[in-house]
């Protein structure tokens, strides 16, 4: 996966997240053991658009949303 910024047409905005640092730290886990057994280096943004675009088409089947495993409203 490319770093920095996505080129293209689209375009784009900032969204601040805040994750729990475990959570983080298995990320970071993640693109190690793809830089490291596949050789793919990939930031913590790009992958997190990836699996943002990927929950988002497979919600499309969904008839109702439904909330992720483990989400509680605050």
């Amino acid at each position: 996966m490319a770093r920095g910024r996505p080129k293209g047409d689209e375009s784009t905005c900032v969204l601040a997240v805040r994750v729990p640092i475990a959570l983080r730290e298995e990320l970071d886990r993640y693109l190690d053991a793809l830089a490291t057994r596949i050789g793919l280096k990939a930031s913590r943004n790009a992958i997190i658009r990836h699996a943002l675009r990927r929950f988002l088409e497979a919600q499309q089947d969904e008839a109702w949303p439904a909330p992720p495993q483990g989400f509680r409203e605050p």
